[in-house]
């Protein structure tokens, strides 16, 4: 945990220490063992079917959680910034197995956090650990409304309203994208060649402009 030091504003960033200063911040990150670790692009951090204890927040990099069909086809949920937390839903819901696959999609580094020690509040952290709970509870709230935002996405009949619905879900007018062309097309459930002609026609209706990852809503 020695160099989380170099992250404040990131941690700061996730929600989950809100209204908790540095001093019991470092007693949290203690209590719950927390361990940074530097990773580099493809490697996997979390394994569908393996044991699951620990939840992490990404700390520089960008990583992408990863569903597995039967058949072995892939689907990609959801892209991890800075500051984005993996795995605390599963933990909270007393998921003991990854249902899904995290894995880098850059070089990266991320920090590890026992979850057991996350819900037993201890002598030495009292009422800033139940801070801690209440900012996680309301993390999942809103990662629950995303969600459900996808799914509504998802169930849009055109490529050009799913693409639509998913820019206007940022709110605002400059959009850079967690990204590429084949991984929105996944992430959207529709087939890239036919998602890049979809671009292009809402290029010139006047809707959008882009340059790779990067979107302007006109």
């Amino acid at each position: 945990m020695k160099n989380y030091e170099n992250y404040l504003d990131v941690l700061e960033s996730t929600g989950i220490f809100k209204n908790i200063d540095n001093s019991e911040r470092s007693i949290l990150l203690e209590c719950m063992n927390a361990r940074t670790e530097n990773i580099k692009k493809g490697q996997i951090i979390l394994l569908a079917g393996n044991k699951l204890e620990s939840f992490g927040i990404v700390l520089a990099g960008l990583f992408h959680i990863i569903r597995e069909n039967y058949e072995g086809n892939r689907s990609l949920i959801a892209a991890m910034p800075p500051g984005g937390i993996f795995a605390e839903a599963l933990c909270c819901a007393g998921v003991t197995i990854s249902p899904v696959t995290v894995i880098a999609a850059e070089d990266s580094c991320y920090m590890k956090l026992y979850f057991p020690r996350f819900l037993k509040t201890c002598s030495s952290s009292c009422t800033f650990h139940v801070k801690l709970i209440e900012n996680m509870t309301s993390i999942i709230a809103k990662k629950n409304l995303m969600m459900q935002n996808k799914m509504e996405i998802l169930e849009l009949k055109t490529i050009r309203e799913k693409v639509m619905r998913y820019l206007e879900s940022f709110s605002k007018i400059n959009i850079t994208l967690p990204f590429n062309r084949e991984e929105m097309a996944d992430f959207l459930c529709v087939e890239r060649t036919a998602l890049s002609h979809e671009l292009i026609k809402m290029k010139k209706d006047g809707l959008i402009d882009y340059k790779k990852n990067k979107f302007v809503m006109l």
